[in-house]
């Protein structure tokens, strides 16, 4: 946009044509110029330790399809065993989808990048949470066990493989600053989110691009699998049967010792 002649300090108009300039001049519109628009505030939350994950996400959406039920159980099962002394729990997760609303393809290639991860990721998501403020008492838990020290839930695990879903296969971007507010509703920070997903990309050797549709559609189908499958509920008595025929049990046998409530009486005198 070229700019006004009688503001351009190149200028060579005279007096007598400046005055004719504004004499002559319009303006573009007599009401006020409207101030820049603010982005709104997302308000800031601090970081939920391992311990009151599972309390700050303790309802689930009733509302939810069935299935996604079964996909939060299969994202959970994903995650590496050494990562904590806790499993994710399914209710977090169950929040995590609730909120972001993938479509199931998306939620089946976070499954094939938790599928991925290598018994090696412990170790690399603990050195990735290392630099951040939010990881409490970082020397202690590496001078000693750290599965037994680590503050941060593995369920942010499952987000930052969603996160990561959602960023390789949408065209709109999530920040992580999203992620930490929205879907994960404040129970993770920026930092916590980004240092996971280093650490995931780390130990794929940065591979997303080997997940193949062909992959996608395999995990989705066990997954839809898992959750065409009926709940199984044992009867409320069964374990009291059970129990009740243990401490009843009796074998006796002829001609030898008698046993009973688990204690052996000696043979009788001949």
């Amino acid at each position: 946009m070229d700019c006004s002649p009688a503001l351009s300090i190149n200028s060579d108009m005279t007096d007598e044509e400046l005055e004719k300039y504004f004499a002559s001049y319009i303006p573009l519109s007599n009401l006020p110029t409207p101030p820049p628009a603010k982005e709104r505030a997302i308000p800031s939350r601090t970081s939920t330790p391992a311990s009151s994950t599972s309390q700050t996400h303790t309802t689930t959406n009733a509302s939810s399809p069935p299935e996604q039920k079964a996909y939060t159980t299969h994202l959970a099962n994903l995650v590496p065993l050494n990562v904590s002394t806790h499993r994710p729990h399914a209710s977090v997760i169950q929040g995590f989808l609730d909120r972001a609303g993938l479509p199931d393809e998306m939620v089946a290639f976070a499954g094939c990048v938790l599928d991925a991860l290598s018994n090696r990721f412990a170790s690399t998501w603990r050195d990735a949470l290392a630099p951040s403020d939010y990881a409490r008492h970082v020397k202690d838990f590496l001078r000693t066990d750290s599965r037994r020290s680590v503050h941060v839930s593995p369920d942010v695990i499952v987000l930052a493989a969603l996160s990561l879903a959602h960023g390789f296969l949408s065209d709109r971007l999530r920040s992580s600053r999203h992620w930490s507010v929205m879907e994960s509703d404040g129970a993770f920070t920026v930092q916590e989110i980004e240092a996971t997903k280093r650490a995931i990309l780390q130990d794929m050797d940065y591979g997303l691009s080997r997940i193949s549709n062909e992959m996608v559609q395999q995990r989705l189908k066990t997954m839809q699998r898992a959750s065409a499958l009926p709940a199984v509920t044992p009867a409320p008595n069964t374990t009291i049967m059970k129990q009740d025929r243990r401490r009843n049990l009796s074998i006796s046998l002829q001609g030898a010792a008698i046993w009973s409530y688990g204690v052996q009486t000696p043979e009788p005198s001949p």
